[in-house]
């Protein structure tokens, strides 16, 4: 089965209830069954480590994988590419595009709720690799909170991202910028990106 890599993974699992949802659309035949890996942030220095870090890269790569292949009934990325999906909120949402960007080969699917592209208007390293089609053969899942602070950022990153010809479903919702709203919404995007 493919994998999905959860950024923020403690939140998700505790405060989203992502494992009680992915069980639920499993059961009731909306997704295919799918792995999770539920990574936990590395608490005060979030941002270090979700701001396009090449180093969280490293440890996905060098750690995280080969410990959930050992683990996992997971597919074959050599035989099946792109097959896994990575997802995460806010800047995690960000590290999760980062993440596709540079490792396409790897994660095909990105599920991106409340995306934070760009800091005191500098943009981040994922809008760059955007704008100069790193990996144009992902699928990209953006989902949003009509009352998020972070909406303008996420029309303008959809806007670049159709610009550039990504393959990119976006969705605005009624909520914030908060994991009971991510929770709620979710399930579309699973069931976007590992139909049955």
């Amino acid at each position: 089965m493919p994998l999905l890599v959860v950024y923020d993974g403690q939140d998700y699992l505790h405060r989203a209830k992502l494992a009680v949802i992915v069980d639920n659309l499993i059961a009731d035949e909306r997704i295919r069954p799918i792995a999770l890996a539920f990574l936990p942030s590395a608490g005060r220095w979030r941002n270090v480590e979700y701001a396009c870090s090449d180093g969280t890269l490293l440890w996905l790569d060098q750690i995280i994988l080969p410990l959930a292949r050992e683990k996992l009934n997971l597919l074959d990325v050599k035989k099946h590419p792109a097959a896994y999906g990575v997802l995460g909120a806010s800047l995690g949402a960000t590290m999760a595009l980062h993440t596709a960007l540079r490792m396409p080969q790897v994660f095909g699917k990105v599920l991106s709720q409340s995306g934070a592209f760009m800091i005191e208007s500098v943009d981040f390293a994922a809008v760059d690799l955007v704008r100069h089609r790193q990996a144009d053969r992902i699928n990209v899942w953006m989902d949003i909170g009509t009352l998020d602070y972070l909406l303008p950022d996420n029309r303008a990153m959809l806007k670049l991202l159709q610009e550039k010809k990504y393959d990119v479903t976006y969705r605005e919702f009624s909520g914030g910028h908060n994991y009971t709203a991510w929770r709620d919404d979710v399930w579309h995007g699973l069931e976007a990106l590992f139909p049955v």
